[in-house]
């Protein structure tokens, strides 16, 4: 899910969307408890819809996100010293105190309507990824010439 990230920086604020822009309806605004620059919009479904970030706080979206996949994404790095958890989400924070925002994890996905990668699916992928370098070693011995000695498949 590619998330939709907006950032202020002359008054320090920004906007992080979880779920796309007008498909729930924003129930009400509520603070962090563990941090007053963080707010957190809840939709009728009762999901964090987005994040509002003021302050130092803010600053974190400057970054370009270092991870980011359907259920998470990181802005540094930085080791995660606390966490909290509201509506299905895992907030991480860079400091004990529950300051320094870096990120976040989708711990429920049914409830955002988000599918996690299968083994299936990455077995799929590993089959068709082996079916393309086979025949590309084909190509190759039909050219005649030493380019590969073995070819070895790990499934990690």
């Amino acid at each position: 899910m590619k998330r939709t990230i907006t950032y202020d920086q002359t008054i320090d604020i920004g906007y992080i969307y979880l779920i796309s822009p007008g498909i729930g309806t924003i129930k009400e605004t509520v603070e962090l408890d563990v941090n007053e620059c963080v707010n957190v919009d809840i939709d009728k479904e009762g999901r964090v819809a987005g994040l509002e970030l003021f302050a130092e706080e803010a600053k974190v979206l400057q970054n370009t996100p270092v991870y980011e996949d359907e259920l998470s994404l990181r802005f540094t790095d930085q080791e995660v010293l606390s966490t909290y958890h509201l509506s299905g989400i895992e907030f991480q924070f860079s400091m004990p105190n529950h300051n320094g925002l870096i990120g976040f994890t989708i711990v429920n996905p049914l409830r955002y309507h988000v599918k996690r990668k299968t083994r299936k699916n990455r077995f799929e992928w590993s089959k068709r990824l082996f079916k393309l370098l086979s025949h590309f070693i084909k190509i190759m011995d039909g050219c005649h010439s030493p380019f590969i000695d073995h070819f070895v498949v790990l499934d990690i």
